[in-house]
């Protein structure tokens, strides 16, 4: 690929990295865009690692409290149930074992259906309408809310984010409209979200550079994809922040669905590629 088709990938994905609108689905829709080849490994891998570290940027303070709390909470149990750090660390270790547990159940299933257009298509109109169904969650006021989901909820957050491994969903908002229906406090919602995608994306990245093959990509075009990537989730992550706080996540729908169907309606175009 050209210099120019690797920093428009690397920004498309990380950016959907972030957002919770596919990175499947966009990656799928831009590599059709980009007729890239199979070769573009490499990009995914780098535009994962990227993307990981600007997410961990984004959610740094609160991360860094779970980690320390959580150490110390492992010689002091009692601090799971008193700290909401230590709580924070149970829960994103709890909810990201089950989700890379449920991922790898899934991936044999998943690998030949990557950049199907029908199923990347019918995973975006799903990812859509879980989007819009936030619009209609409770709004509870600032005492009925909470700063962390239950063990239970944790769980259920992991299970959600592992499932959406599939083509065209979205991890980031799979356990995003999770932690919204089950009352956490979206801003909060957020950082638990992208915190989750954390080792998903780690995990990720390093399977993509390992199934890399090819010849050795430029110095220019690592370091482009890698800028594009964290730059544009980086600012993802800030957006979707301030989505959250205005309780307007379900408003993606608005994009995510057209593209769902733009996706259908090229598979039933050309059925020979679906």
């Amino acid at each position: 690929m050209g210099l120019v088709d690797v920093t428009v990938l690397a920004a498309v994905q990380g950016a959907a990295q972030a957002l919770p609108i596919s990175a499947t689905g966009h990656g799928a829709a831009a590599r059709l865009w980009l007729r890239a080849a199979d070769g573009d490994a490499w990009v995914l891998a780098a535009q994962a690692l990227a993307a990981a570290a600007a997410l961990a940027l984004a959610v740094r303070q609160r991360l860094l409290r779970a980690l320390g709390e959580g150490a110390r909470a492992l010689a002091r149990p009692s601090l799971f149930s008193s700290s909401p750090p230590a709580r924070d660390a149970a829960g994103l270790a709890l909810g990201a074992a089950v989700s890379l547990i449920v991922a790898a159940a899934l991936r044999p299933c998943v690998a030949p259906w990557r950049d199907a257009p029908l199923a990347v298509g019918l995973g975006l109109l799903a990812t859509g309408a879980a989007l819009a169904s936030t619009t209609l969650a409770p709004r509870r006021d600032g005492r009925d809310e909470t700063d962390a989901p239950s063990i239970a909820g944790a769980l259920a957050a992991g299970a959600a984010h592992g499932v959406a491994a599939l083509p065209g969903a979205s991890r980031v908002g799979a356990a995003l409209v999770v932690l919204l229906w089950l009352g956490v406090r979206p801003a909060r919602a957020v950082e638990l979200a992208l915190a989750l995608s954390l080792p998903a994306l780690l995990v990720s990245g390093l399977a993509e550079a390992r199934a890399f093959h090819g010849p050795a990509p430029g110095a220019g075009a690592v370091a482009l994809g890698l800028l594009a990537a964290f730059v544009s989730a980086a600012a993802a992550a800030s957006a979707l922040r301030a989505l959250a706080e205005r309780r307007r996540v379900g408003a993606l729908s608005l994009w995510v669905v057209p593209l769902g169907l733009a996706m259908v309606a090229y598979a039933r175009a050309l059925p020979g590629i679906s």
